[in-house]
């Protein structure tokens, strides 16, 4: 196929901009497609001079989010790929039972979840093999549209085209011609902002960390090779040990050496993250098994979690020792050994808060956040007055869903320091999920607003590297997408 040209210079800038801000490419066998779904864009703005576009990209009558929507196949239905959900339904859930108990709060993310039918088709999936109420799923997208419409939880019967009609029934009521999916998986589903391409992950502060499950569909197809290497280093480094993720059909095979095996399956090309060495298995199903592990004594009925660990008995490091080890585990935490940073901060946790955050890091991003957030209780007790510990805290309580909780330690965090930007943008995170839409304004416009006092390029306090400009443009389209009723004003 011979490539093509660019019929004209200025959708090439156009397709620069484009790439600049989300990381979409257009390869020359693509330019004649990009081409069409840029005057898709004109001819919806009344725009027919190319040109003309080019000089108002970016702008209202030109947003970003309509060339996402004509660049992109947003196309997902219920259910989609069904051997994969029986893969999910029949592999993984029994597995993550057998690794973790079954008292483990399961952590999904839907990675460029479009309108919602992948991320609400895991929720039900969950329900359905019973994990009640100990899962959280986390959706992201680039298109604030596309995540609106995902929250409104809307559809028509295009979007369970898959389905005999027992899921209409059962998890759906009538309104009109729509179709409404029951609050209860709307309320399981945190639907959030996240450009795959140049955000930051994994993150405690977007809560992409320590997943047991991710579903990243038909994605890399739209980057180039680097992005898309890039991209599933980070996906990859977003898994618990033992987690899986799951690409689409479309999507290039990831074959560089690092902490992840890759399972070729009936249902498709998964990804496991392994930090064990560990020989090659054959057969789809023997590829999720785990070495087996002694059996544990049955808890007492009157547990409904794990016991508090018993009191550190190892007496505290030298000071210099202490910061010798506080090097060392940053260093293990920057190359993602998540179990020498364990074993580095042990004893030292107690005395230095330092050490105390990059244990509880480190133990969330093993996937083991029930027992981070516990001892991270303990942490604030030793360093009450240690902003970073409160924040750290919520953060993880909402990745336990445990909103009402992390809106405390939120509201701590801010006793302690009220400049922190990415607190108060946390903050209205969590009071929208509860319901609080008018206390999630005023703290998306505080982040907002402090955000936007630094320079665009400035790395922002306790966000793990993002930068002032990005998270004023996050405070924007969630009040966007919740409805700024001051009309952006502070």
């Amino acid at each position: 196929m011979t490539p093509d040209a660019w019929t004209d210079p200025a959708y090439e800038a156009v397709a620069g901009w484009l790439q600049a801000r989300t990381g979409l490419y257009f390869n020359p066998h693509r330019r004649h497609d990009a081409e069409a779904g840029i005057r898709r864009v004109m001819t919806k703005a009344g725009i027919d001079d190319v040109a003309l576009c080019r000089q108002l990209l970016g702008s209202q009558r030109l947003p970003l989010d309509d060339f996402i929507t004509e660049l992109t196949v947003g196309e997902t239905y219920f259910f989609r790929d069904p051997g994969q959900f029986e893969f999910i339904r029949h592999e993984l859930l029994p597995q993550i039972r057998r690794r973790h108990g079954h008292d483990h709060a399961i952590r999904a993310w839907s990675a460029g979840c479009a309108s919602g039918e992948e991320a609400y088709s895991l929720a039900i999936l969950f329900e359905q093999e019973m994990v009640d109420q100990r899962f959280t799923i986390l959706a992201t997208d680039i298109s604030r549209a596309a995540l609106a419409r995902a929250r409104a939880a809307s559809y028509g019967s295009w979007s369970l085209r898959g389905d005999d009609g027992m899921l209409a029934d059962r998890y759906f009521r009538r309104g009109g011609d729509r179709l409404l999916l029951a609050e209860r998986f709307r309320q399981k589903v945190n639907f959030e902002y996240l450009n795959l391409a140049l955000d930051h992950y994994p993150s405690l502060a977007s809560g992409a960390w320590g997943m047991d499950l991710i579903l990243c569909r038909n994605v890399l197809i739209y980057f180039d090779r680097e992005t898309g290497r890039r991209v599933m280093r980070a996906l990859i480094d977003s898994l618990a040990d033992g987690g899986v993720l799951i690409m689409g059909p479309s999507d290039p095979v990831y074959q560089e050496e690092g902490p992840h095996e890759i399972m070729v399956t009936p249902a498709g090309v998964f990804y496991r993250h392994e930090r064990r060495p560990r020989s090659t298995l054959r057969g789809w199903a023997q590829k999720l098994e785990w070495p087996p592990e002694p059996p544990k004594p049955a808890p007492p009925a009157s547990w409904d979690r794990k016991p508090a660990p018993p009191p550190d008995r190892d007496q505290a490091p030298p000071a210099a020792e202490t910061a010798d080890l506080l090097a060392q585990a940053r260093a293990a935490a920057a190359r993602g050994d998540h179990a020498k940073v364990i074993e580095l901060t042990r004893r030292s946790r107690a005395a230095d808060p330092h050490a105390a955050v990059l244990h509880l890091q480190a133990l969330a991003n093993s996937g083991d956040a029930l027992e981070a957030e516990k001892l991270a209780g303990a942490a604030i007790a030793a360093h009450p007055l240690t902003a970073e510990l409160h924040f750290l805290h919520a953060m993880l309580l909402i990745g336990l869903d445990r909103n009402e909780e992390a809106e405390r330690a939120l509201q701590r965090t801010l006793y302690l320091d009220r400049s922190l930007a990415v607190a108060h943008l946390a903050l209205g995170s969590v009071l929208r999920r509860i319901g609080d839409l008018a206390g999630a304004r005023r703290a998306y416009r505080r982040g907002r607003d402090l955000a936007a006092g630094k320079a665009a390029d400035e790395a922002v306090p306790l966000s793990e590297g993002e930068t002032a400009g990005r998270l004023t443009a996050a405070a924007k389209a969630q009040l966007a997408l919740i409805g700024d009723d001051q009309g952006g004003r502070p």
